[in-house]
C-alpha cells in the first residue's frame, strides 16, 4: 500500500474534480546499445520538457528526474490495483515521430528494463507538482517493442511491462539448492551433491 503525501491528501479534499489536474510519468531505466551503459530517460503526458521531483521505487529516496514531454508519451494501459502476488501487466504507448521516444526504442536496448511509473498531481494554482510520490507500479519490459505502422494517424511503439517484484518472487532461486552457497554456513554439506544427483542410477534396493 502507498503511503499518499499529505499535499496530495490536502488537494484531492479541497480541489474540484473539474479542475484536478493529474498526470502520469514514466522513467525506464536502459541499456545504451553504443556504450553499452544503463542510462535512465523519462517521458511524461504534459505538454514541456520538466525536472519532476518522485520517490524512488528501489530505495525510496526523493529524486529530480528530466522528464520530456511534448507528444513523447501517448497512453498508459489500465494499472492493476490488486493485493495478491499474481503478475500483473501494463502497457506503454511510445510516440514512433517525437525525437525521445523515438531515441528510447532505436538507440537503446529495452528488453528487461527497468521501469517506474508515478502518478504526478499538480496544483491547481500554480501547476507545478504538489509533491513528490511513489511509484504506482515498477517493472520490467517483457521483450522488444510491438510497433504499429502509421495508419491515418500518429504511429506508435507500445512495451510490455510485467510486474518485477511479483516475477521475481515467481522465480525459483538455484542458490537454494547450491552447496558452494551453502557451504559458507560452517559445517553445512547438505546439499553437497545437489548439481550432480539427477544423473545418478541407483537400482532398487540397493544404496
Amino acid at each position: 500500500m502507498r503511503n499518499q503525501p499529505f499535499e496530495i491528501t490536502e488537494i484531492l479534499n479541497n480541489v474540484k474534480d473539474d479542475s484536478l489536474i493529474d498526470r502520469k510519468a514514466v522513467w525506464i531505466v536502459a541499456k545504451n546499445r553504443q556504450t553499452g551503459l544503463k542510462e535512465g530517460l523519462g517521458v511524461w503526458n504534459g505538454d514541456e520538457d520538466v525536472g519532476l521531483p518522485v520517490i524512488e521505487g528501489e530505495n525510496g529516496t526523493t529524486v529530480t528526474r528530466p522528464y520530456y514531454g511534448g507528444g513523447n508519451l501517448l497512453a498508459i494501459g489500465d494499472i492493476p490495483r490488486v493485493s495478491d502476488f499474481t503478475i500483473q501487466t501494463v502497457t506503454i504507448d511510445l510516440s514512433k515521430i517525437a525525437d525521445i521516444a523515438r531515441k528510447i526504442t532505436r538507440e537503446y536496448d529495452v528488453h528487461r528494463a527497468h521501469v517506474e511509473i508515478h502518478d504526478i498531481t499538480l496544483r491547481p494554482d500554480t501547476g507545478n507538482p504538489a509533491a513528490p510520490e511513489e511509484p504506482i507500479f515498477m517493472g520490467i519490459v517483457d521483450g522488444s517493442p510491438i510497433k504499429t505502422p502509421r495508419i491515418g494517424g500518429q504511429g506508435k511503439a507500445t512495451l510490455k511491462i510485467v510486474s518485477e517484484v511479483m516475477r521475481m518472487l515467481g522465480r525459483s532461486n538455484p542458490e537454494k539448492s547450491s552447496y558452494e552457497a551453502q557451504r559458507l554456513r560452517d559445517g553445512d554439506e547438505f546439499y553437497l551433491y545437489a548439481g550432480q544427483i539427477d544423473t545418478w542410477e541407483i537400482a532398487w534396493g540397493t544404496k
